[in-house]
């Protein structure tokens, strides 16, 4: 666990903080829009716009501050590996899913640990061996800034229950502090282009006539602004549009399909026959992200990982065997039942963001079951073990792999959905290799992009032909692409407010996208939130600059 004396100012994402500030309107935010609220919060302390990228490891570890996480450097080379030249708000708000605040039960349970007197203090000398020996380690000067804290430390004791009562308390403040600031700022609020209308039109959706496709021009922007309540200081009403495309599209019910998502443990076969030339083909695997399945209830308890018998000797418990062994079976690519140094490469870029070379697997070798240069399940076993007794049965980085791999506090597999891909051929033996994905590479991008506009719909914006929104339609779902084909970056407004029963990955029914000269890039997939009943799909991309 790493604390410094500056990450009490981190920004805190628990919706307590926004109470207030949002006590006086009319139509509560979802906990959707509250999440993006605060993820433009934190990242518009580290920048002008939402619009800009961060471009080192030094900027999203502040960013991530500011959002309340107190993230390790195994947890920032997760996402920032030697491949990542920049990541976007977009992919700022994935990490803040993934990556939860720290809670104060959490705190107070890692602190507890070392409260042999049980009575809320911690010696300094026992205080310095856990945050210079354990998880993300910290140095001298560090430690001695925080036992130099005058509000938590006496008599040579740290006082955890007030540190942690502080480190919340603080959290919610600034994020309060923040969020006020953005609603007061309107220079900065126009600079968050991900931005919701502030107060909802009073009108009842389904009320709406529904609108026939059409390009808007000029002179009907003004008329297009006033849709929504004039009060508002939405992005929509305090900018002056070029020009403006429009697309509403009716999709019916679909009563052949259940409405429920598909739970990770349910099984589904999809299949797709067809000719190929000589070649490499690439299969990806991917999920609009419009629609996760939500837990039921949160997870309180946490599992138990490792145990000691009665002669001290740690060992891995049953359900830990058991969850591992599952993780086994996920990351042995090949099914011969061994891990390959590539194999197990898959599974340290994706827990730690790095990869072991091949002195660090030679080791491995020596120390660990291995069979014709491949890991047994019993060496994985052992692996996860010696990790554990390596940090004295602290289990805290066996949680880190564990939620990398999506797992909760109860084991349970809620956050991934690992999947079999089989490939049969008449006339060849065809050869499937599994190729990392580094995250925010461009790779599934670049694929959807190429595929929509192969297949799907293209209007040009009215008057600039360079700039053109490619739309493709399926039975459950759409995708837009936009093209930018002129020599400079266009910014594009996008609503979706009068589309019904709709749903996009964003989150968000107004937003804008920032479209670099001589590129494509996905602007949004859209699909509909009950399926058993009619969807339309009315979206107005808008050019800005």
């Amino acid at each position: 666990m790493a604390i410094s004396p500056g990450r009490d100012a981190a920004f805190s994402c628990q919706k307590s903080a926004l109470s207030e500030s949002l006590r006086t309107k009319k139509f509560p935010l979802t906990e959707e829009e509250i999440f993006y609220m605060n993820c433009r919060a934190a990242y518009l302390t580290v920048f002008k716009s939402s619009l800009e990228n961060i471009i080192s490891k030094e900027q999203l570890y502040l960013a991530l501050q500011h959002a309340g996480r107190n993230p390790s450097q195994k947890t920032i080379n997760k996402y920032w590996t030697p491949q990542t030249a920049k990541l976007n708000f977009d992919d700022f708000c994935i990490i803040l899913r993934k990556e939860k605040p720290t809670s104060k039960a959490e705190l107070l349970k890692s602190f507890k640990q070392l409260d042999v007197n049980n009575d809320g203090c911690i010696l300094h000398a026992d205080l310095y061996k856990l945050l210079t020996k354990r998880g993300e380690k910290m140095t001298r000067e560090e430690v001695n800034a925080v036992t130099s804290l005058a509000d938590v430390n006496a008599d040579g004791k740290f006082d955890y229950i007030k540190f942690c009562k502080l480190y919340v308390t603080t959290n919610e403040q600034c994020l309060k502090t923040t969020v006020e600031k953005l609603e007061v700022d309107s220079k900065l609020r126009r600079q968050q282009f991900g931005n919701h209308i502030e107060e909802p039109p009073e009108r009842d959706p389904s009320s709406v006539p529904k609108p026939s496709p059409r390009i808007i021009r000029k002179t009907e922007q003004e008329t297009f602004s006033k849709k929504g309540d004039t009060r508002s200081s939405s992005l929509a009403t305090t900018r002056k549009f070029k020009t403006s495309i429009s697309f509403t599209i009716t999709m019916g019910a679909n009563s052949n399909r259940n409405s429920k998502l598909t739970e990770p443990n349910s099984i589904k076969v999809f299949g797709w026959t067809g000719e190929l030339g000589p070649g490499i083909y690439w299969l990806i695997p991917s999920t609009t992200g419009c629609r996760l399945r939500k837990e039921i209830k949160p997870v309180t308890e946490e599992a138990q990982l490792v145990y000691r018998d009665e002669t001290g000797e740690l060992f891995l418990t049953k359900e830990f065997r058991s969850t591992l062994s599952d993780i086994f079976e996920v990351i042995d690519l090949d099914g011969n039942g061994l891990l390959s140094l590539e194999e197990y490469n898959f599974f340290e870029l994706r827990t730690s963001g790095e990869k072991c070379d091949e002195d660090a697997w030679a080791v491995c070798r020596d120390n660990f079951d291995t069979k014709k240069n491949e890991l047994t399940r019993q060496g994985f076993m052992d692996l996860n073990l010696m990790e554990a007794n390596d940090r004295e049965g602290d289990p805290r980085d066996l949680w880190v792999t564990l939620h990398s791999m999506g797992y909760n506090k109860a084991l349970e597999l809620t956050e991934a959905c690992p999947f079999v891909i089989d490939i049969y051929a008449d006339k060849c033996k065809p050869r499937i290799k599994a190729v990392h994905m580094e995250a925010c590479s461009g790779q599934l991008e670049k694929a959807i992009c190429k595929s929509v506009l192969n297949k799907g719909d293209a209007r040009v914006m009215d008057g600039y032909e360079n700039i053109i929104v490619h739309t493709y339609k399926r039975d459950t779902w759409i995708t837009s692409v936009i093209e930018n084909k002129s020599d400079n970056k266009v910014i594009i407004h996008i609503n979706n407010e009068l589309s019904k029963n709709c749903v996009n990955n964003r989150g968000l029914n107004i937003f804008a996208v920032e479209v670099a000269p001589k590129s494509t890039m996905v602007c949004q997939h859209v699909m509909p939130v009950n399926e058993r009943q009619e969807w339309i799909y009315y979206c107005v991309y808008s050019l800005i600059s």
